[in-house]
């Protein structure tokens, strides 16, 4: 058994604190499982589970009993697990450092290599081409590695519009390529 140690609260402790540091202590290993079973990475379990807490300690207002906490704190943890997951599609890791700190590479780039990827240019070309207009005003920045709200923000329309525009040239691209 531990013991923890009992420290007189703070001037502007409330009862919202207790109940929050009472929800914490009693659901943050259920909560923990539960990211983990969401295919949460190990390493950033800690911050989700933050981000879960911090969403409770807004919305605290919302529980109607302590009693209901454990399936309200559910909730709210498996949204923080799905959010997570989507912005984990968009994220991208940048190379820290500088280019100098890199070892040289020969360049083994084969004619038979080249010829395939001025082939493949070609190819994109024509199919940018085949595509109208609004379509392709998405899809260009899209290649050029830009994100989805990005997009959207330049063009002025919805982050929604944008995958759907996305969505739209994918199922153009597979239709060329089965004929």
């Amino acid at each position: 058994m531990t013991t923890i140690q009992v420290h007189s609260p703070p001037a502007n402790f409330s009862a919202s604190h207790a109940l929050l540091g009472r929800l914490y202590l009693e659901h943050r290993a259920f909560l923990r499982r539960l990211l983990l079973g969401q295919a949460i990475p190990p390493r950033d379990v800690e911050d989700v589970l933050q981000e879960v807490f911090i969403t409770a300690w807004r919305r605290l207002s919302c529980l109607v009993t302590p009693e209901q906490a454990r399936p309200w704190l559910l909730v709210i943890g498996l949204n923080h697990a799905r959010n997570y997951r989507k912005l984990l599609r968009y994220e991208r890791e940048v190379l820290a450092g500088s280019t100098e700190d890199l070892p040289e590479q020969e360049d083994t780039t084969s004619p038979e290599t080249l010829l395939q990827a001025v082939y493949g240019m070609f190819r994109l070309k024509r199919f940018l081409a085949k595509l109208s207009h609004r379509i392709r005003a998405a899809v260009l920045p899209y290649l050029e590695g830009r994100s989805i709200p990005e997009i959207a923000a330049s063009l002025g329309i919805k982050a929604k519009a944008v995958h759907s525009r996305l969505h739209l040239a994918r199922a153009r691209l597979e239709m060329l390529s089965l004929a």
